[in-house]
């Protein structure tokens, strides 16, 4: 197996992230890949524990202050040595054997296709409450109607791709709801895995109904913006 690089963006994730980096290190035993945890300005006690997880050669990027979840996954792609990326959450709702399947979808592809990719896992079954399955699926198929994105749950943080054409994308904040919109933008090939979702470990989820809902819809008119400039300019 390619070398590859884990990057997990967490905030807030104390009581879940070592349970995971231990299910990781079991999955990859010998072959551990490089993992990246970027702390996104936590405010528990992740980072007065963290000497756990270096001593597991996990790198840790700490944020000072809060800059959300998708400046934190830039920080640790940025910084990662690999060019293949393997991005997730930090609360235990991904098993880490998922990675391993995502990663061997990814090398069953035409050498190719794995130059232009981006392979995202889809849930198989929620396990979240009604109203966010309800509200999920909701979103999923305006988005899909406006996008056309090919992916049929972008929520699902399980996502593989190159960190280049990652790097291409232009940053803005909450970008990794729109990612199969953007890659595809840039040329890139949309693939769907299914994934097994669980309980996270402990805490709740840190996105209200409106931080998804009414930020979500501004951002989906302005990934929409974004398509029709490409498609007017050639792209």
């Amino acid at each position: 197996m390619k070398s590859f690089s884990i990057i997990i963006p967490i905030y807030n994730e104390s009581g879940a992230i070592f349970y995971l980096i231990n299910e990781i290190h079991k999955e990859f035993k010998e072959n551990i890949p490089e993992i990246i945890i970027v702390d996104d300005g936590s405010k528990d006690d992740f980072y007065e524990k963290r000497h756990k997880l270096e001593k597991l050669n996990v790198k840790i990027i700490r944020h000072k202050s809060n800059l959300g979840k998708c400046k934190a996954m830039l920080t640790g792609i940025s910084n990662a040595k690999n060019n293949l990326i393997c991005v997730m959450d930090g609360d235990g709702q991904n098993p880490p054997y998922e990675i391993r399947n995502l990663i061997n979808y990814w090398f069953k592809l035409p050498e190719k296709e794995q130059k232009k990719a981006l392979v995202c896992g889809n849930r198989k079954k929620r396990m979240d409450t009604t109203i966010k399955r309800f509200s999920s699926k909701v979103a999923n198929t305006v988005r899909k109607f406006f996008l056309n994105d090919d992916c049929d749950d972008t929520a699902c943080a399980l996502k593989i791709f190159n960190r280049s054409d990652y790097l291409k994308i232009k940053y803005f904040r909450n970008m990794h709801r729109f990612l199969p919109a953007l890659f595809k933008m840039n040329n890139c090939k949309i693939f769907n895995v299914q994934v097994d979702d669980r309980l996270r470990y402990s805490g709740v989820s840190k996105y209200s109904f409106n931080n998804r809902f009414w930020v979500g819809i501004i951002d989906l008119v302005k990934v929409w913006i974004l398509i029709k400039k490409g498609e007017k300019n050639g792209n």
